[in-house]
C-alpha cells in the first residue's frame, strides 16, 4: 500500500519536524491518518496532526512556543502538548505507555524512548503504525499494513494485555471491525469474552462516546454481532433480548443513530424500562427520552395499529417529533402495512395537524367567558379531541363546537 496521500501532510509538517531534528529529536505522524492513507481513503481537510516524539514535554512546549499561533498544556502531565497554527490543530505526545491498574478508573502513563514501545501499547495493529517526518518511511513493527490488506483485526501484543491496558478497546474493536470490514482474530474474540467484566472500570461517558461512534458508521451490524457474541452488548446497552433479532432490526432502519439504538432495544422491555436502563448507563436525557418515545409509538403501531383516520391522526400527534423514526422501528419489529403511505397522505391532506390549534387559550376564554383555570384546560382538550376525530376545522367551526360543548356540559 502507498503513502502518497500523505505528501501534503508531510510538507505541511516539514518545518515543525525540522525544528525537532535540529535538536536531535525524531517526530512521527500517527493515528487514523496513517491507516486511512494506506487504505487510499481521502483525507479530510480539517484533520488534526497527531504526532509522537522522543522529546520530553518541556522540550516539545519550547519548540511549539516558537512555531505555533496558540498553545495549550492541559495534557502536559500525560505527555501531550496541543497547539494551533493557522487553521490546523496539532497534538504532540511524548512516546508513552498507558495502562489501567486493577480496579482503577484512571490510566497510568509512563514515557518511553522508542517509537516501537509507544506503538506496542496502541489498540490494534492497523493503528500501531507511524510515519517519520518529514521524509521517513513507514514504521510498522506489528504488521498493520499486512493486516489492512488481509482485512484482519489483531492487537499488537496479546489481546489480554492490550485490553487490560484500556478495556474500552474492546468496544473499539467492534467499531473498527465494522467500519473497515475486518475479521477478528479468534484470540481477540476469546479475550473479549473472557474480559467483558473488565469494562466496568471504564467511565460511562467514554463507553457512551464509543457506542455513539459505532452507531454512526455506515453499517454497524457486524460490530454489534461481535458485541453480542462476546457478551459485551448487555454491559453496554442493558438487557437486549435476542441478539440475532436485534442486529436484524438494526439492519432494517436508516442511518440515524437514535433510531438504530431504538431498533436494537425494541425487545428489551417496556419503553420506560429501556429509558431507565439507558439512564443508568449515562445516556443523555435527550437520547433516553427519544428512544423511549420511539419505542412507545412503534409498539403501539404494531400492537394496536390505527383503524381509521381519527386513530391515525391521534397516533401521528402522539409520535411527534419522532414519526418517521417510530414508523421505521415498527416496520423492523414486524409488518405495519401501509402505515408510512397512510401517514404521508394524511400529512399532505392535513398539513396543520401538528401545528397550533385554530383557537388559542385566550380566544377560548373570550368565547366561553372563562377565567384562567381548569375549565380552560378542559375546553382546550375538547377542541383538540374534536380536531382529531373530525379533521381540519375553521375558526368558525371550532367556535360553534365549543359553544355547543359548553351548553351540553351545563345541561348535565
Amino acid at each position: 500500500m502507498s503513502l502518497d496521500r500523505l505528501t501534503p501532510v508531510r510538507e505541511e509538517a516539514r518545518e515543525l519536524a525540522e525544528h525537532f531534528a535540529a535538536l536531535g529529536f525524531r517526530v512521527f505522524l500517527v493515528g487514523g491518518v496513517v491507516r486511512d492513507a494506506l487504505l487510499d481513503l481521502p483525507l479530510d481537510t480539517d484533520f488534526d496532526l497527531d504526532l509522537t516524539t522522543d522529546a520530553q514535554p518541556p522540550t516539545v512546549k519550547s519548540i511549539l512556543e516558537n512555531w505555533a499561533d496558540a498553545l495549550w498544556t492541559q495534557g502536559e502531565r500525560f505527555g501531550t502538548i496541543g497547539a494551533r497554527r493557522g487553521d490546523r490543530r496539532v497534538e504532540i505526545t511524548t512516546h508513552r505507555t498507558e495502562r489501567y491498574q486493577p480496579g482503577s478508573r484512571k490510566p497510568e502513563v509512563a514515557f518511553a524512548d522508542a517509537i516501537e514501545v509507544d506503538l506496542s501499547r496502541r489498540d490494534f495493529t492497523i493503528n500501531a503504525m507511524a510515519v517519520e517526518l518529514p521524509d521517513g518511511g513507514l514504521v510498522d513493527p506489528f504488521g498493520g499494513d499486512s493486516d489492512l490488506a488481509d482485512r484482519r483485526l489483531r492487537t499488537p501484543l496479546d489481546p489480554e494485555a492490550t485490553f487490560s491496558d484500556d478495556p474500552l478497546r474492546m468496544l473499539r474493536a467492534a467499531r473498527f471491525l465494522a467500519q473497515f470490514e475486518l475479521a477478528a482474530e479468534p484470540a481477540l474474540i476469546a479475550a473479549m469474552s473472557a474480559m467483558a467484566e473488565r469494562l466496568s472500570i471504564v467511565a460511562d461517558e467514554r463507553i457512551r462516546g464509543e457506542l455513539d461512534r459505532l452507531l454512526s458508521i455506515a453499517d454497524p451490524g457486524p460490530g454489534f454481532e461481535l458485541l453480542f457474541e462476546t457478551g459485551l452488548a448487555e454491559r453496554v446497552l442493558g438487557p437486549v433480548g435476542d441478539g440475532v433479532a436485534a442486529v436484524d432490526r438494526l439492519g432494517r432502519v436508516d442511518d440515524d443513530p437514535t433510531t438504530r439504538l431504538a431498533a436494537l432495544l425494541a425487545d428489551a422491555g417496556a419503553p420506560a424500562d429501556v429509558q431507565r436502563a439507558l439512564a443508568e448507563r449515562r445516556a443523555t436525557t435527550a437520547v433516553s427520552r427519544a428512544v423511549a418515545a420511539i419505542l412507545n409509538s412503534a409498539h403501539q403501531a404494531v400492537d394496536q395499529p390505527p383503524n381509521d383516520q381519527a386513530e391515525l391522526r391521534c397516533w401521528v400527534v402522539n409520535a411527534v417529533p419522532h414519526v418517521n423514526e417510530s414508523v421505521a422501528v415498527a416496520s423492523a419489529l414486524g409488518g405495519v402495512g401501509p402505515l408510512a403511505a397512510d401517514i404521508a397522505a394524511l400529512m399532505e391532506a392535513e398539513p396543520d395537524l401538528c401545528g397550533p390549534p385554530v383557537l388559542d387559550g385566550e380566544q377560548i376564554m373570550a368565547l366561553l367567558e372563562l377565567e384562567p383555570g381548569p375549565a380552560v384546560g378542559a375546553a382546550v382538550e375538547e377542541l383538540h379531541r374534536h380536531r382529531l376525530d373530525s379533521g381540519p376545522l375553521s375558526a368558525e367551526e371550532a367556535r360553534a363546537h365549543l359553544l355547543a360543548w359548553r351548553d351540553s356540559q351545563a345541561a348535565k
